[in-house]
Parts: C-alpha cells; sequence; structure tokens
C-alpha cells in the first residue's frame, strides 16, 4: 500500500470514529473555545477554514490532524475548507464521496516544502456537519 492510499485510509478511518463518537453522545454539551494546534503545525502554510478548532495533535514527522467546527452560517463547511486551501496556492488532485463521507486530497510546494492535505467531512461528525477533518503531511 502507497503513501498516498495509506492517508486516504487514515482520514476514512478518521471521519469513522468522529461519526461514532458523535452518535454516542445524546448530549449537546458546551464547547471550548478552541484547541491549540501543535506548535510546528504550518499555519501559514496551510490555512484552515475559519472556524473553532474542536482537536489538534500531530507532528511535522508524523502529521497532524485537525478536526474545525465551521463559523454558524458559513455554508459548506467542506466547499468553504477546499477553497481556503486552493486560494492559498494548493491544487486538488481527487475527491471521494463514500456513505455520505467525502475527502478531497489537496497538494503545494511552499518552502521548497510538499505539502499534502486532506480535508473531509461526514454528516455525523462529533461537531455537527458543519465541522470538517483536515489530515495534513509533509514530504
Amino acid at each position: 500500500m502507497n503513501r498516498f492510499d495509506r492517508m486516504v485510509s487514515v482520514l476514512v478511518a478518521g471521519i469513522a470514529l468522529i461519526a461514532l463518537l458523535a452518535a454516542c453522545s445524546g448530549v449537546e454539551e458546551d464547547r471550548p473555545p478552541g484547541a491549540a494546534l501543535p506548535q510546528d503545525f504550518p499555519v501559514a502554510q496551510v490555512p484552515l477554514v475559519e472556524g473553532t478548532v474542536l482537536t489538534a495533535d500531530g507532528t511535522r514527522a508524523d502529521g497532524w490532524a485537525v478536526t474545525v467546527q465551521g463559523a454558524t452560517g458559513a455554508g459548506n463547511i467542506l466547499d468553504a475548507a477546499v477553497s481556503t486551501l486552493t486560494d492559498a496556492g494548493f491544487t486538488e488532485s481527487q475527491r471521494t464521496t463514500e456513505g455520505g463521507q467525502r475527502v478531497v486530497v489537496l497538494s503545494a510546494t511552499k518552502d521548497a516544502t510538499d505539502y499534502w492535505v486532506q480535508v473531509g467531512s461526514t454528516p455525523g461528525a462529533a461537531g455537527g456537519p458543519g465541522s470538517v477533518f483536515y489530515q495534513v503531511s509533509v514530504e
């Protein structure tokens, strides 16, 4: 299995986990104002959609995983996330839809580093249909 296939598998598994966790919680809880991004997250190179960071972890060596809940009334959060990335110079290379889960793969070279971003959404996500999951890696 090549690196790209593994990345897509990890993203789909992450989205499924988020959906599973959402199904386990029947009570709406107060959300914190936002989780902190890892110190080495490439904020300048990989812009995130506007909203509240629900979860964020990872390292440059292993890649980063970030979940963002979009602002209320922001429209289609996945389209907004993809637009944010393409406006920053990323190129879309693949779109996948399966079982209501949607994943878009984008890439860009910035500061002599190749960035791969998978951004996905699922209607059953813990943050609701207005949240997106990012999987970011560098080569």
